[in-house]
C-alpha cells in the first residue's frame, strides 16, 4: 500500500451486503412460491433457496459465509479511518473485542438467554461472525504483509483439514465417516463440554466454537480483498480483475481439497473445502458488484439493496425476533387469503419483503442504523 491509499466506503459493498440479506428475508420465499406458482416447485432453482441438509452446497449455504466475508472487507476500510483519526492500537483493539463480546452476548439474547432458558443455544449466527472476524481483525493488524496474511489462511485450513481429517470422536465405531454428523471430532467436543447449548440439543451445533479455524480463514481472506481494494497502484479495473482471479484459484483449491485430499464440504463443520467454495462464490460476486457499481458507475439500480445492506444487523434482529413476520402479515395479510393458493404465498413473500424494507427506509432517511 501507497500513501494514497483510498479510505472511502465502496457503495458496492452495501449492495452486496443487501443483496445477501434479500434472500432471508423474503427473498428465499419469493423465489420458492414463484416456482411453485408457476409448476415448478421442484426445480433446480427452488432447491437452491434451502440449506443442504449435511454435505453439499446450495445458494442458501452461501448467505451466512458471504456475511462474514464482508465483514472482513470492510475491516481495512475501518481500520485506516480509525487510524486517521488517531486511535491509538489498544483503542482499536479494545473496539475490536467490545465488538466480539457485543454480538457475542446479542446471540445469545436471541436465542433464549432473557427468557431464562437453561438450554440457550451458546452459539450461533451473531456469535460466530463475532468470534470469528474479531481474531481474523486482530491477525491482519499483527501480520502486515499481504503474503504472510494468506500463508496464515493456508496454515488455518491445512490444519483445520487435518484435524477433521484425522481426528474422529473417541466412541465411533470402526469404519466411521469423520466428516459425518455424528462421528466428527468438532461436534464431539461440543457434546462433551455443552451438550445442552446446541442447535441440535446433544448432536451438533452448526456454528460451534470450535470450528473457528474456518471462519477465522474466510473473514481473513475478506479482509485480505478489503486490503487490495484499498490498493490504489493498480487500477479499478485491474483491482476487479485480480478478484476475479482470486475467485478462479479458489475454486480449483476447492477442487484440491474435496478430491484430492478428500475433504467434505460440509457448512455446519465449515470445512475447507466448504470455506473455499464459500470463498469463490464471495470472490466472484463482490468482482460483479464491484465492476457495476463502482467502476462502472452504474449504482442507481443499487438503492433497494443498499438500504438493506446498511442496516443489515438491524433487519437480521427484526427477522430473529419475528418482529418482520408481522409486519409483513398486517401488510399482506388480507391479500393472501384472498388470492389462495399458490399466489398467496408470492403475496406472503413480497409483504414480508416491503415490510422489511419499508421500515429501514424510513431509518436511511432519518440516518438511524443499528451499528456493532
Amino acid at each position: 500500500m501507497n500513501g494514497g491509499e483510498q479510505v472511502k466506503r465502496l457503495m458496492s459493498l452495501d449492495a452486496l451486503r443487501g443483496f445477501d440479506m434479500f434472500f432471508i428475508t423474503g427473498g428465499s420465499d419469493l423465489v420458492i412460491a414463484l416456482c411453485a406458482a408457476l409448476g415448478f416447485g421442484d426445480c433446480w432453482l427452488a432447491a437452491q433457496m434451502h440449506h443442504v441438509p449435511w454435505a453439499g452446497f446450495a445458494h442458501h449455504d452461501t448467505i451466512f459465509p458471504l456475511f462474514l466475508f464482508l465483514a472482513g472487507v470492510s475491516w481495512p476500510f475501518s481500520h485506516a479511518a480509525q487510524v486517521k483519526r488517531g486511535r491509538t492500537a489498544w483503542q482499536i483493539h479494545r473496539k475490536v473485542f467490545v465488538r466480539m463480546a457485543t454480538l457475542f452476548v446479542m446471540e445469545m439474547c436471541l436465542s433464549g438467554l432473557l427468557r431464562i432458558r437453561p438450554d440457550f443455544r451458546l452459539s450461533g449466527v451473531l456469535a460466530y461472525i463475532g468470534v470469528s472476524w474479531g481474531v481474523a481483525a486482530i491477525l491482519f493488524m499483527h501480520v502486515r504483509r499481504f503474503g504472510s496474511r494468506l500463508a496464515l489462511v493456508a496454515a488455518l485450513l491445512v490444519g483445520y483439514w487435518a484435524l477433521l481429517r484425522f481426528g474422529i470422536a473417541p466412541d465411533a465405531p470402526a469404519g466411521a465417516d469423520s466428516y459425518s454428523k455424528e462421528w466428527n471430532i468438532i461436534s464431539y467436543f461440543d457434546r462433551q463440554l455443552w451438550p445442552t447449548h446446541l442447535y441440535v440439543k446433544g448432536v451438533y451445533e452448526p456454528e460451534s466454537l470450535l470450528s473457528l479455524a474456518g471462519g477465522t480463514a474466510l473473514a481473513l481472506l475478506g479482509m485480505c480483498t478489503g486490503a487490495w481494494l484499498r490498493n490504489d497502484v493498480f487500477s479499478p479495473a485491474k483491482r476487479a480483475g485480480g478478484l476475479v482471479l482470486a475467485a478462479g484459484v479458489s475454486f480449483v483449491l476447492t477442487l484440491f481439497f474435496r478430491f484430492a485430499l478428500d475433504c467434505a464440504v460440509v457448512k455446519a463443520l465449515w470445512t475447507p473445502s466448504f470455506v473455499l467454495a464459500a470463498a469463490t462464490y464471495s470472490f466472484a460476486t463482490i468482482a460483479l458488484f464491484y465492476w457495476l457499481v463502482d467502476v462502472m458507475g452504474w449504482q442507481k439500480w443499487t438503492f433497494y439493496f443498499r438500504v438493506i445492506g446498511m442496516n443489515s444487523i438491524l433487519i437480521y434482529v427484526m427477522m430473529r425476533l419475528g418482529v418482520l413476520h408481522h409486519l409483513g402479515k398486517f401488510l399482506s395479510g388480507g391479500c393472501v387469503e384472498l388470492a389462495g393458493a399458490p399466489w398467496g404465498a408470492v403475496i406472503r413473500a413480497l409483504g414480508l419483503l416491503a415490510a422489511g424494507w419499508l421500515v429501514l427506509y424510513v431509518c436511511y432517511r432519518k440516518n438511524a442504523f443499528l451499528k456493532v
